[in-house]
């Protein structure tokens, strides 16, 4: 990932652009990794727990999760405008959706970590 470095021709406005991009994709990144381990956590309680009830759990997790990815993925389109911004009022409407899809990455991380801790304590039994 690029270093969010202020170069001298940059506004501020146009950092922090840059730094809602930056942020938008490490929350992407993050969210596909969640699903990958949760799908094989989802296998390991079918396997080795055969617990099926924290497996629908944990699957009905991962897709919540693809369904917010996509919502990220489209988010990231949306955001491609916010360089078009030169109003207050545009840029404003832009750092709430992007407060609000923050706001849905860490309700998605607690979600996810709750049910994984599920899964650990499974494993020690």
């Amino acid at each position: 990932m690029k270093p969010l470095v202020n170069y001298g021709y940059e506004t501020d406005d146009e950092i922090v652009k840059r730094h809602m991009h930056r942020e938008l994709e490490t929350w992407i990144s993050h969210l596909d990794a969640m699903i990958n381990e949760a799908d094989l956590l989802a296998k390991i309680i079918s396997n080795k727990i055969g617990d099926k009830e924290l497996r629908n759990e944990l699957l009905d997790d991962v897709n919540e999760n693809i369904h917010l990815l996509n919502e990220f993925y489209t988010y990231r389109n949306l955001l491609n405008n916010v360089r078009e911004c030169d109003e207050l009022e545009c840029d404003q409407f832009y750092m709430h959706q992007h407060d609000h899809v923050f706001e849905k990455y860490i309700d998605c991380v607690a979600q996810y970590r709750s049910i994984k801790d599920n899964v650990y304590q499974q494993l020690l039994l």
